[in-house]
């Protein structure tokens, strides 16, 4: 008769106290901020980097890399530092460290900025990407690596892919509320240097935790701590359309460009499509434009002399206004800034550009280009650049942005502005905010609203200039059914477009969420 095996003893339990408990806590919540604030500081850094470097393709892509190679430089450091100190206070450190970076980020970039910016838009973009990003990108990638260690070692090493999963999963989410956080509240409510500082603060109190715990992990205070960080946590695409007549179709690195064409001769009209919106066209058999917009160009000739020497156009749409200067006057010097050199491509080859050998385009961003362009000056400066359907570049809407384009007119000149918005209504917060804008740098800041039903989304065009621009359109003869007629009396009256106390400047700036709510009514 056999004898029964020996059972097999159970492993002794994991016998967990308290402090490990509060410890694994605590580390949670570490990887949730430091996956909010990393999330927080790449997409204010958008902002922070626009004005000097141009909101291209260029610079997106150098600011993503740059903070995904720091990641994962960041994640070997936190394993290998991990091994050899498993102290909690390493968690500190990094986060400190970090905390200290994110904090002086608007002073290095004030200080480098400029003269980074001199190596062009691709260079540009990629240096100071480095230089501000790279080494707190480092630190905090090592935050997760480590915490999961320490994680980790609190259930002494019995749970090592809970330890991960958790981690990961709690980064994850921070990284998500971050990012949902930056876009949809704090970049419309506070200044972009405001976000940054708020976020190293945020790293600095974790980083103190993390030495507190350290030193201690059973005193009451740090349980207090970690409750209020819980608590702070706690309280705290359309579709394309199908175009007709496409006679052109490609894809850049900004947009998906089409051409396409409407109508019959003599009244046909072809369009340049960028996206699902259409941003200009002219008939392609004479060269007249079609969009009544387009003819407010012409605001600039009400002044004496009625003409233009100079002429520069921030946005290229069709082609179809510079082109028409230089039809009208053939010795004016005209200028296009169009960010997109396929946009340029196709106006060589579907809307007449090489017909008009004074017309010359650049391919930059216009904030960059202006400020590259030394000490000359224009008649006219015409902004009318969008991404997409009624987006504005932030960059290309500021008071810093508007200094940049008087201080390169001439002492007479004009700069016309075309906006998407209402007169008044629930849909004219846009166009109160640029009025209060504008009139912080021009003396005169007139709008026209080229659709009379006032409430209704629109053309509106904004008249600026450093003269008084009243005489110009009130109380003057002008023939009737002359284009000069036509443009006057669109002519908004004083009071219409209700005040707004909102300046859009490079640090605050909310005309993204002023535009995403005028869509939303």
């Amino acid at each position: 008769m056999s004898r029964p095996a020996p059972k097999t003893p159970a492993p002794p339990a994991v016998v967990e106290d308290s402090s490990a408990r509060k410890t694994r806590l605590f580390l949670g919540l570490v990887c949730f901020f430091a996956g909010a604030a990393m999330m927080v500081v790449e997409i204010s850094a958008f902002r922070l980097l626009a004005p000097n470097f141009g909101n291209t393709i260029y610079t997106s892509t150098a600011l993503i890399g740059v903070i995904l190679i720091a990641f994962s430089v960041g994640g070997y450091l936190g394993g290998r530092l991990a091994d050899r100190r498993p102290a909690l206070d390493l968690i500190g450190w990094l986060l400190a460290g970090a905390a200290v970076l994110t904090l002086f980020i608007p002073a290095v970039h004030m200080i480098c900025s400029v003269k980074l910016s001199e190596y062009g838009v691709i260079s540009g973009p990629l240096m100071i990407s480095l230089v501000l990003f790279a080494l707190p990108g480092v630190l905090l990638g090592a935050v997760s690596p480590a915490s999961v260690r320490f994680y980790s070692l609190t259930q002494k090493d019995t749970h090592v892919g809970v330890a991960a999963g958790t981690i990961s999963m709690l980064g994850s989410l921070g990284s998500f509320v971050g990012t949902f956080v930056s876009g949809f509240f704090l970049l419309s409510t506070f200044g972009v240097r405001g976000i940054f500082i708020g976020s190293g603060v945020v790293l600095l109190l974790l980083a103190v935790a993390s030495f507190i715990l350290a030193r201690n992990p059973s005193k009451p205070h740090v349980q207090v701590l970690i409750a209020g960080l819980i608590a702070g946590v706690i309280g705290g695409t359309s579709e394309k359309p199908a175009l007709k007549g496409v006679i052109h179709e490609q894809e850049s690195v900004y947009h998906h460009i089409s051409v396409y064409e409407e109508g019959t001769s003599p009244n046909k009209q072809r369009l340049l499509a960028l996206d699902s919106t259409s941003e200009g066209g002219m008939n392609p058999e004479t060269g007249d434009l079609i969009m009544p917009y387009q003819e407010y160009w012409k605001l600039a000739l009400l002044r004496e002399p009625a003409e233009v020497k100079s002429a520069l156009f921030i946005g290229a749409g069709a082609f179809g206004m510079p082109e028409n200067v230089s039809r009208d006057f053939p010795k004016a010097a005209v200028d296009v800034v169009e960010i997109d050199p396929q946009v340029i491509e196709v106006g060589r080859k579907y809307f007449k550009l090489d017909e008009h050998p004074r017309v010359n385009a650049h391919a930059d961003d216009a904030r960059r280009f202006l400020r590259m362009a030394g000490d000359r000056k224009w008649d006219l400066i015409f902004g009318d650049a969008y991404n997409g359907r009624h987006a504005i570049p932030s960059h290309l809407a500021t008071q810093e942005f508007f200094q940049l384009v008087a201080d390169h007119l001439e002492p007479h000149g004009v700069y016309v502005m075309n906006i998407i918005a209402a007169v008044n209504g629930p849909k004219s917060e846009l166009a109160g905010g640029m009025l209060t804008t504008l009139r912080k740098v021009f003396t005169s800041v007139e709008a026209f609203g080229v659709d009379y039903r006032l409430q209704a989304t629109q053309n509106i065009i904004l008249f600026c200039s450093r003269d008084n621009l009243r005489p110009l359109l009130v109380d003057r003869y002008v023939t009737p059914g002359s284009w000069q007629e036509r443009l006057i009396r669109t002519h908004i009256r004083a009071g219409t477009v209700p005040r707004s106390e909102v300046v859009f400047t490079d640090d605050h700036n909310p005309v993204d969420a002023i535009i995403a709510r005028g869509l939303l009514e």
